[in-house]
């Protein structure tokens, strides 16, 4: 049956870094609103060196009334009027491009392009009050992000963060620019940097945040890095991307069992990524383990007709008239193997707690031929009986029974499974 094997490979992991794009937007609760004639007059007491002139300070103020009256046009006529003026000071250049920026941003038709170069100014100015300086900074990578200006979002995301840690978005726009130009080694560890702040705050990682994560160590050829990122990024996501990447490297691991692949079957039919020719493979197993309504089931929902259908219906009337048999038959045994069978037919006709009862059974006399493979069979049920706690002990069990071997690798990624977020 290995024949029906998938095979995977290191680029097989990569999740387009598109979709770990974000889309930005600056709110006029964002922008720094520009100072009342009140706010310019108690400044100019405190220090000469965030005073303007006359000469700027009258357009300035009547800029804010007309922006108050929502004429926009005029405001700005007024703002590039201060500008026009020669020998400003660096304040004066920072208030002028501040009031550029606001206007930009807020009248009815945003103009984003005018308020980057605006917020690039205010930068450029060095003349930004210190209360001011986050949120300018904040502002303007957002910008610059959206202007695809990645060195400059750089430049100023790390200008912010000597102010105040990152918020999240601040964050995925510095890993996706590092991204975008292709230093992926500062990708890894601004991505770090994030999720350990948020294991710090006792919150989950962002998908956003390992998704770019997963493509820089893959771009970076950490093959191990990658792995644990995309079982990170498995147990939070429900994404079929995702989960194709994983139910390929686990159908790619070496040596599995008929029975193993079919629990991978199973794995990869709980999640979405089963193939149309995984259908009749599937089947193909469970008829050959004495499993004809799971093969029914599967073909049924494959939508697949022929001699396979036909056999798993001829089968099916006589197993069911069989199990009662095959009780007394474990019964009678010493060893567990007939229990675990008995136990997985169970399972195949949604008699859940009856499965899980006689698996465990089975487990517990002992002498199976693949201790391992049972334990994990014992998860899968425990999950369909309802019961996801124990089923995610009994995969980890499973998997460290199984080791780094192909019945570890079935294991862990049911394990995977049964810890993701619903």
């Amino acid at each position: 049956m290995n024949k029906f094997i998938r095979g995977a490979a290191m680029a097989a992991l990569v999740i387009a870094a598109s979709a770990a794009s974000v889309a930005l937007t600056v709110s006029a609760d964002d922008a720094q609103a520009a100072q009342t004639k009140a706010q310019a007059k108690a400044a100019a007491k405190q220090d000469p060196a965030t005073t303007v002139s006359r000469a700027v300070g009258v357009p300035l103020n009547d800029a804010m009334k007309f922006v108050d009256a929502k004429d926009f046009v005029m405001a700005l006529a007024k703002v590039k009027e201060a500008d026009a003026l020669e020998k400003k000071t660096p304040f004066e250049e920072y208030s002028i491009t501040k009031y550029m920026g606001f206007i930009a941003i807020n009248q009815p038709m945003p103009d984003y392009a005018a308020a980057t170069v605006a917020y690039n100014r205010q930068i450029a100015s060095g003349g930004a009050p210190e209360a001011e300086k986050a949120s300018m900074y904040g502002i303007a990578m957002r910008l610059n992000y959206q202007a695809m200006d990645y060195a400059k979002v750089i430049e100023q995301a790390i200008a912010l963060q000597k102010l105040q840690p990152l918020d999240d978005t601040g964050y995925l726009v510095l890993i996706q620019s590092y991204y975008n130009t292709k230093d992926f080694a500062n990708a890894v560890v601004a991505a770090k940097a994030e999720l350990a702040a948020k294991t710090a705050a006792g919150m989950k990682p962002g998908e956003d945040v390992l998704g770019l994560l997963l493509n820089a160590q893959i771009q970076n050829k950490d093959e191990a890095g990658a792995r644990q990122t995309l079982d990170q990024l498995a147990m939070l996501s429900t994404k079929p991307v995702v989960w194709e990447q994983v139910m390929d490297f686990a159908f790619g691991a070496q040596g599995l069992t008929d029975h193993q692949l079919l629990n991978l079957y199973r794995l990869a039919l709980a999640v979405g990524t089963l193939k149309d020719t995984d259908y009749a493979a599937m089947a193909t197993i469970d008829l050959q383990s004495g499993l004809p309504a799971e093969a029914k089931a599967v073909l049924t929902k494959g939508n697949k007709t022929g001699e396979l259908l036909n056999q798993a219906n001829q089968f099916l009337a006589r197993d069911q008239q069989d199990l009662p048999a095959l009780a007394a038959e474990a019964a009678k045994e010493m060893n567990g193997e007939i229990d675990v069978k008995l136990g997985e037919s169970y399972y195949t006709y949604g008699r859940f707690d009856e499965a899980v009862a006689a698996i465990q059974k089975g487990i517990e006399k002992g002498g199976l031929k693949d201790a391992a493979d049972a334990q994990t069979t014992l998860g899968i049920a425990l999950i369909a009986a309802g019961k996801r706690a124990e089923g995610a002990a009994a995969l980890d069990k499973a998997a460290m029974m199984g080791g780094t071997g192909a019945g570890g690798q079935v294991a862990h990624v049911w394990s995977l499974f049964s810890k993701r977020s619903a």
